[in-house]
């Protein structure tokens, strides 16, 4: 989809291009112990972590370097008569899965009914199959909540029709926000469950991991040739 050219464009004036392409091929080895004595840490009441130095936290500025996401623009996901009718489709096509007892998994039934293998790759870089796909990219690798539903939200529909007619939004804010939220949430399942429960929560993970390893040195560990430029320019590469 990202190689139509007129799809590049659009994701490109929208400025999330780079952002689609490093989802695709970013792996993140994950520090357990380090990333649960960080939480620990996580001062719901000023959205900052507490350490014996003083206090820190995440910025608009990490959002923008490392996750290549959007932090200025309006949130303007007001519809026109058309992208209502996108959005019909949507709900419209969502209503038709059925979730049975071994079938949890909303996103491959998505996938499923927008990308089939018969196809043709002009009729997959549609504005509406562009739009199909960045809801499924906003779902599960920037706003996912953790819910268990695996399930497209609707607010999130309305900002992958916005962003795939090439509209800037302010993504990487709202992500930020979700962050806090998230990391809220997190710690007050860690507090309530006091060690003995096991409690599912969600947290965008490898944006945690790349923050904590770009402040502390001697933690971080080597990173990786460069790679290509066409796999996405964010430095969490």
């Amino acid at each position: 989809m990202v190689s139509q050219e007129h799809v590049s464009a659009n994701l490109t004036r929208a400025q999330i291009i780079d952002a689609v392409r490093y989802s695709a091929n970013l792996q993140i080895r994950k520090d357990i112990p380090g990333l649960v004595a960080f939480i620990s840490r996580w001062c719901p009441d000023t959205h900052t972590v507490v350490c014996r130095w003083g206090e820190m936290t995440f910025s608009l500025e990490s959002v923008a370097l490392l996750l290549n996401l959007p932090v200025t623009g309006n949130l303007n996901i007001q519809l026109s008569e058309d992208e209502e009718k996108m959005r019909a489709i949507f709900l419209a096509k969502s209503k038709n899965f059925v979730r049975k007892e071994n079938e949890k998994c909303f996103y491959g039934w998505w996938v499923s009914q927008w990308f089939p293998n018969e196809l043709e790759p002009s009729q997959k870089s549609s504005t509406l199959h562009v739009a199909a796909f960045l809801a499924l990219w906003l779902s599960t690798d920037i706003f996912h909540d953790g819910s268990g539903k695996k399930e497209i939200r609707q607010e999130l529909m309305m900002i992958a029709i916005r962003l795939a007619k090439d509209v800037v939004l302010p993504i990487g804010s709202l992500f930020l926000g979700s962050l806090y939220s998230y990391l809220d949430h997190l710690v007050a399942d860690m507090r309530v469950s006091n060690g003995y429960m096991k409690v599912d929560s969600y947290v965008h993970v490898a944006f945690l991991q790349a923050w904590l390893w770009e402040h502390f040195e001697k933690y971080a560990m080597k990173p990786l040739p460069s790679l290509p430029a066409s796999w996405g320019g964010s430095r969490i590469l």
